[in-house]
């Protein structure tokens, strides 16, 4: 899918047309107006370090049960070279929008071959704790704030945080707190305007959403605002490992 409008665009006719221009520009970019960031999809990923081709990722999001409830899942398939040294990964998490706020349930992270590093947490937001559970037997209590997320539900978060804005650079700074395995860390997130980029399933114009908390350890997201905000390009990067690029495929609405 192609988008074919832009802020820098807009921008540059706006100031040959004046305020009515500008006023229509803000009614098409609202949150009224924009696109619906929990419409549910699938979209396939190539996932790549440096030139080379490590395999192919999945993400889907789809309705349970109640209306606002619903299961967040990724896929990681390695191909034949890095299935040697790594299996198939996959994430689930199951959340609800409660009063407009992600409020995940229950998170599994599966990697196949390997129990120590695989687990689940359990959210119960009425006594604030998260149980952790390997699938090797190890357990641990964590305690809840007033807010927190998984590995897949912060995207979600993040999205709508990003979405409830006119313009990327309104967003500014957020904070997010992750629960991921055994610890919880706080992510401090910017938006800002991630220019047209050109993927494998088209054309974006994109706003680009970076981790800014921890130098060492850099991730950004590219959201691609009229498709629903989906993550269209994702890089991961980390000292010893290099940067990890993911591009989107395939995209199913």
């Amino acid at each position: 899918m192609t988008n074919t409008t832009g802020w820098r665009f807009h921008d540059r006719r706006c100031k040959r047309y004046g305020a009515l221009c500008l006023l229509l520009v803000a009614m098409l970019h609202s949150p009224i107006a924009g696109a619906d960031v929990m419409q549910t999809f699938d979209a396939q990923f190539k996932v790549k370090r440096g030139a080379v081709t490590l395999g192919t990722t999945r993400f889907s999001l789809s309705r349970e049960g109640a209306d606002n409830c619903y299961v967040f899942r990724g896929e990681a398939n390695p191909n034949a070279i890095v299935r040697v040294f790594v299996g198939q990964v996959i994430d689930e998490s199951r959340f609800c929008i409660e009063n407009g706020v992600v409020r995940p349930q229950r998170f599994s992270h599966h990697m196949e071959g390997n129990t120590d590093d695989s687990y689940s947490l359990e959210f119960d937001w009425a006594s604030h704790e998260v149980v952790y559970r390997s699938e090797a037997g190890a357990t641990k209590n964590l305690t809840l704030g007033e807010s927190a997320f998984d590995p897949l539900s912060i995207q979600i978060a993040a999205r709508r945080w990003v979405a409830e804005h006119s313009l990327p650079d309104a967003a500014g700074e957020h904070d997010f707190a992750l629960i991921d395995e055994k610890k919880q860390k706080t992510y401090r997130l910017r938006a800002s305007d991630g220019g047209r980029i050109k993927t494998p399933a088209g054309r974006y114009d994109t706003v680009k959403i970076e981790r800014i908390d921890d130098p060492k350890r850099g991730l950004r997201f590219w959201l691609a605002p009229d498709a629903d905000w989906i993550p269209v390009q994702v890089e991961h990067e980390k000292p010893k490992t290099g940067v990890f690029r993911m591009q989107i495929t395939k995209l199913d609405r």
